[in-house]
């Protein structure tokens, strides 16, 4: 008899008052701790599930974890795909976007240098722009003083994947009234399509006054640039030479048809015509060479004020001759300057003219019994001579000839 057929015998033996409750509940209690595990079919208990009932819904519980284990690593996965994706778009952006190296290591520049710059297109400083995307990218570089405003303007065109170089020059016409030293500040700017700076730099430079030349920078001659102030177009050069022509008969010939007498009439009615202004010698020294630089008055300036040196005087007297058609040049010696012509295309007939003989006095000429021209030609050549004789024998001292018309040529023009 199994323990549920046990169970209902005693139940039924206490019914009948056979045995008493406490035999019942002993008789009951002893049966309940029997050792037989035998229970009936119907059982509840889990452990009596049978084994495939028991092993399917293990299954199920195994399939349902994977499945939202696999739901969650899928989840994590697109994440840090989207992230990576993101800023993998990033750095490509960032990567495509052009970027800008500039070489510069000015810190003081001349108004007249420039100017030089500017006009022959040699940049005073350099851009290198890099566009590593595959497009074209047009940028827009802007450049200039900033206390001057007027900024200039540059559209440049890079080819996806190349490097483009250019090269800039600042330049304001406002160095015209400077006459002493002043530090400003240069900017540099490059902007893309839309308008958003890749690139921002500002320097501060000293800006030296407009009438001073520098003979060198960093040990290369300029003293070319003197031809900047050789000014033939200037409206009292041009009175001037108009005071000549009245001095010759009212024309000039053209200088392909002068002989040698008319050149050399010209040239002293010139002359003649700046002596009669009563001009001032001024005695003042020039230095030449690195780390010199020289204050040279504008020819305009040098007829208002009546007085020069005789840098000045030469570059009067080179703005004169070079209205009239001819060739000057200026002739760089020791502490000194002078003046020389010739007619185009006879280079080896030149006239040679000490201007600071422009301010001798009519009565000294009448003593020496010798005309101020034929004096100052006289002087002119003799020192020209001594120059270039020291200058073949090596024996030192400053010797430079500066051909305007070959200055003109190299891209050096006048300041006015």
């Amino acid at each position: 008899m199994d323990k549920f057929e046990r169970l209902k015998e005693l139940k039924k033996l206490f019914d009948e008052g056979i045995i008493t409750r406490d035999e019942f509940n002993k008789e009951k209690l002893k049966t309940l701790e029997d050792t037989d595990t035998e229970r009936p079919a119907n059982s509840s208990n889990e452990n009596d599930i049978p084994t495939t009932k028991k092993n399917w819904r293990l299954s199920k519980k195994i399939i349902w974890f994977a499945l939202i284990l696999i739901l969650v690593l899928l989840a994590i996965l697109f994440k840090l795909t989207s992230g990576f994706k993101m800023l993998q778009s990033e750095n490509t952006s960032k990567s495509t976007s052009p970027f800008v190296n500039v070489y510069f290591q000015e810190d003081e520049v001349f108004p007249v240098h420039l100017y030089y710059l500017k006009n022959t297109k040699q940049g005073l400083m350099d851009l290198t722009i890099t566009n590593p995307a595959l497009e074209t990218k047009t940028l827009l570089v802007t450049y200039g003083f900033a206390e001057f405003g007027g900024l200039d303007t540059l559209s440049v065109h890079v080819d996806g994947g190349s490097v483009k170089k250019i090269s800039i020059t600042p330049y304001s016409g406002k160095f015209k009234g400077m006459l002493s030293p002043a530090f400003v500040t240069l900017l540099v700017k490059v902007s893309n399509e839309q308008n958003k700076d890749i690139y921002s730099e500002t320097w501060s430079l000293k800006v030296n006054p407009y009438d001073e030349i520098p003979w060198k920078i960093k040990n290369r001659d300029y003293a070319k640039l003197i031809a900047s102030w050789v000014t033939p177009q200037n409206e009292l050069v041009e009175a001037l030479i108009r005071k000549a022509k009245v001095k010759i008969g009212g024309n000039i010939l053209p200088v392909d048809k002068m002989n040698e007498e008319d050149f050399r009439k010209l040239v002293k009615a010139i002359f003649n015509t700046v002596k009669d202004e009563r001009f001032t010698y001024i005695n003042n020294k020039i230095s030449f060479g690195e780390g010199y630089a020289q204050r040279v008055r504008m020819p305009f300036l040098t007829i208002k004020t009546k007085s020069a040196n005789s840098l000045d005087g030469s570059v009067l007297l080179a703005s004169l001759f070079e209205n009239a058609g001819l060739r000057p040049y200026i002739v760089l010696l020791a502490e000194h300057a002078i003046v020389g012509v010739a007619r185009p295309n006879q280079e080896n007939d030149k006239i040679y003219i000490e201007t600071t003989l422009l301010g001798r006095s009519t009565i000294e000429s009448i003593f020496s019994l010798e005309s101020t021209f034929s004096a100052a030609t006289k002087s002119g050549k003799e020192a020209y001579n001594t120059a270039y004789s020291n200058s073949v024998n090596q024996q030192g001292g400053i010797f430079e000839v500066i051909d305007i018309h070959k200055a003109r040529q190299e891209g050096v023009l006048p300041l006015e």
